[in-house]
């Protein structure tokens, strides 16, 4: 399968218009369930005294976290991810994978109906798997201290919210091959059109490839996997290794661009292919400085006491409801007839 015919290119990947609009109405929805809940609640109260002859004020009422506030907090838990990836050590494909499982799982549902940090474990775990990385479950959960159990009965809730489809395209297996396609090309020196690239020193390509890898590692911390092909993510990281490094990647883009029109079907001009990756190039590099600045555990701690804030109001609400049948009305109003885990049952890292 190519990308192009996958589930990722034709269902993961949105202009930025659908993207806002998909966010903004799963948000819309879920404001809409709390301030019912809100609502509900302050119905049954009893009166509040009065003083002075004037109506006691009511309480404040809670609003669900802003998209921006929820955009903190899956950054900040997309850097968690990586960094046990790391100590796992685990491939960049596991990586990306897992942080896309996430990313779309959250498109679907909110941080009020699923806790992040236990779908992040949920998520991690599925992509070992997906990728051929596999650590079993309960391996895992011993060293992140935390309980399987919990772990193995998310993974369907994370397999519905991504409507079963698991394929991923890396910009990091991108990467490697542009990276191993400008060695070929450099080797070729009896091709005049890569003349352009004999300037490049190995240990310059060397240098370029791992702060490529970074740059492709700061991508995946945003939006840009939601909104451009991983061949573009890959040219745009491997053009911030080859500035990083201060070598020339004018020539190497127009290496790349030639072969891609001798591999096209319709033989697209290279200036043509040139110039759309270049566009695509600099709509991306605004993605790679978001990307590098880090979440810190402060920011995303202030954005997580109003997740649990409202999620505890809706579990007040659900567990005050007399019949069992009114217990699920909260989260069926949230996503259909989703359920979040009970408290008792969740993973317990250490606290953000």
């Amino acid at each position: 399968m190519n990308f192009e015919t996958s589930s990722h290119s034709k269902r993961w990947l949105f202009t930025p218009e659908e993207l806002a609009s998909v966010r903004e109405e799963r948000h819309q929805r879920v404001a809409q369930a709390l301030a019912k809940v809100q609502g509900e609640a302050q119905a049954q109260q009893p009166e509040a005294p009065q003083s002075n002859g004037q109506p006691a004020k009511k309480g404040k009422k809670l609003r669900p976290p802003s998209l921006a506030d929820e955009a903190v907090l899956l950054k900040y838990y997309k850097g968690r991810v990586q960094e046990m990836c790391r100590a796992f050590g685990f491939p960049a494909k596991v990586q990306a994978a897992a942080i896309t499982f996430l990313a779309r799982f959250y498109l679907r549902h909110s941080p009020l109906e699923h806790d992040v940090k236990n779908i992040m474990l949920a998520c991690l775990y599925l992509a070992g798997k997906v990728e051929e990385a596999y650590i079993g479950a309960e391996e895992m959960c011993k060293r992140l201290q935390q309980q399987e159990e919990t772990l193995l009965n998310l993974e369907p809730q994370v397999l519905q919210g991504l409507g079963f489809d698991l394929i991923t395209y890396s910009p990091h297996s991108a990467l490697a091959g542009f990276f191993m396609d400008l060695r070929a090309m450099k080797e070729a020196q009896h091709d005049s059109s890569s003349a352009a690239l004999q300037d490049i020193t190995e240990q310059q390509i060397g240098d370029a490839k791992k702060a490529a890898r970074a740059a492709a590692d700061a991508l995946m911390l945003t939006d840009a996997p939601l909104l451009f092909p991983p061949g573009q993510l890959a040219l745009a990281a491997m053009r911030s290794g080859f500035n990083k490094v201060k070598a020339n990647f004018t020539g190497v883009l127009a290496e790349i661009a030639r072969k891609a029109g001798a591999a096209s079907a319709a033989q697209a001009p290279r200036e043509d292919i040139c110039g759309t990756l270049k566009a695509a190039i600099s709509s991306i590099d605004a993605f790679g400085a978001e990307g590098s600045q880090a979440v810190s555990a402060e920011e995303a701690r202030k954005v997580d006491r109003r997740v649990k804030a409202c999620q505890g109001l809706i579990a007040k609400a659900t567990v005050d409801k007399p019949v069992k049948q009114q217990q699920t009305q909260v989260q069926s109003e949230l996503n259909g007839a989703s359920t979040t885990e009970p408290p008792s049952k969740r993973l317990k890292l250490d606290d953000i």
